[in-house]
Order: C-alpha cells, then sequence, then structure tokens
C-alpha cells in the first residue's frame, strides 16, 4: 500500500514483517486481516498518545521514559525506525526512519507520524 495515499488521515503507520505499511484504521480495526477490531482500539482506530506515568500500574520501562509518548496498546519501543532499516531486508521510506518504533500488544510494528525517537515528548504537527 502507497504509504501517501493514507498518510494525512493515519494516525499511527504499521509495518508489517515485509515491510508493507498499513494505516491503524485498517489494523487496529481489525478490516485487513478480517478479525475483531484490537480490544485496545477506540472506535477501529489507535488510542492517542498519552505520556508514561510512572505511577501508572500499567508503566513499564520498556514502553519508554517518564513523560515520553506512547499509546496505550503499546508494549514496548524499539528505538528508531531507521535503526531497523534493512531487517529481513526491508527497507524503509526515509521520512518514517527518524521515527519511534513500538511494538503494540498484537506484537505489529508501529510509527505515530509526528513522533521523532530523538525527541519523544511532542509530536510534531504534520505539515
Amino acid at each position: 500500500m502507497d504509504s501517501h495515499s493514507f498518510k494525512a488521515k493515519a494516525k499511527a503507520l504499521f509495518i508489517a514483517s515485509d515491510g508493507s505499511i498499513y494505516p491503524d484504521y485498517l489494523i487496529c480495526s481489525g478490516k485487513l486481516i478480517d478479525t475483531q477490531p484490537c480490544p485496545f482500539s477506540q472506535n477501529g482506530r489507535i488510542p492517542s498518545p498519552e505520556p508514561l506515568d510512572p505511577t501508572d500500574p500499567n508503566y513499564n520501562s520498556d514502553k519508554g521514559k517518564p513523560d515520553e509518548l506512547c499509546p496505550p496498546c503499546v508494549k514496548q519501543h524499539l528505538a528508531n525506525l531507521g535503526h531497523w532499516d534493512g531487517h529481513r531486508g526491508n527497507k524503509y521510506p526515509e521520512e518514517l526512519k527518524p521515527l519511534r518504533l513500538f511494538k503494540c500488544s498484537q506484537w505489529f510494528w508501529l510509527v505515530i507520524p509526528g513522533l521523532f525517537h530523538k525527541n519523544p515528548k511532542v509530536i510534531k504537527k504534520r505539515e
């Protein structure tokens, strides 16, 4: 799927094991793989990232450091997507490489447009 055709509408971009990129509304809703919606989804979309709170019982340092933004459905952050460029032979679009990479509770990789690994406390507005 062409990442440019859905980039403006997607709250998150999911990276499949073959390197294909899909918008959150196809993955979280269950439409792409013909399943039920993710139990964490909100109206078939990824929940908005929130600052990590170390006093929250669900906090885990694998998700990030306190006050860094993270969707509540995430299990782990995995550096930036560029760190994984070439993994399994996959090459990722340059504009996605600096984004913070997460693994969701359903084990999919995802990035949030505008959430850069170097500054994970703010989401840069899209131009």
